[in-house]
């Protein structure tokens, strides 16, 4: 590859990268009126992933149950259950924590 073809291709590069950076500095009406469209709340996904998360409970404590009582044998499918509930929960539970950390921040902040 010669030296000159190496430059146009970095130079076209850069060009690809600054106009993807224009773009991104463009304010973004289309995401917030389509949220507004499809007529959902925060407070909808909240519930919702809440209820996700303790929908994988449900399903892992009834899995771990099964299993000990010998209605199952499937361990690897009741630990990766078991596992997928608790980062979930983990999950839930930093997302908490981050909200509560903001809404202090905004709280502490002069007026």
């Amino acid at each position: 590859m010669s030296i000159t073809s190496a430059k146009g291709a970095a130079m076209e590069v850069l060009a690809q990268m600054r106009e993807i950076q224009s773009e991104s500095r463009k304010p973004s009406a289309t995401s917030i009126s389509d949220g507004a469209k499809s007529g959902t709340s925060f407070m909808d996904h909240l519930s919702s992933s809440i209820n996700e998360v303790n929908e994988m409970q449900k399903k892992s404590d009834s899995m771990s149950m099964d299993l000990a009582s010998g209605k199952s044998e499937n361990l690897h499918e009741t630990m990766i259950a078991s596992t997928q509930a608790e980062l979930s929960f983990n999950l839930m539970v930093q997302i908490r924590n981050r909200a509560l950390e903001a809404y202090q921040e905004v709280m502490r902040m002069p007026v």
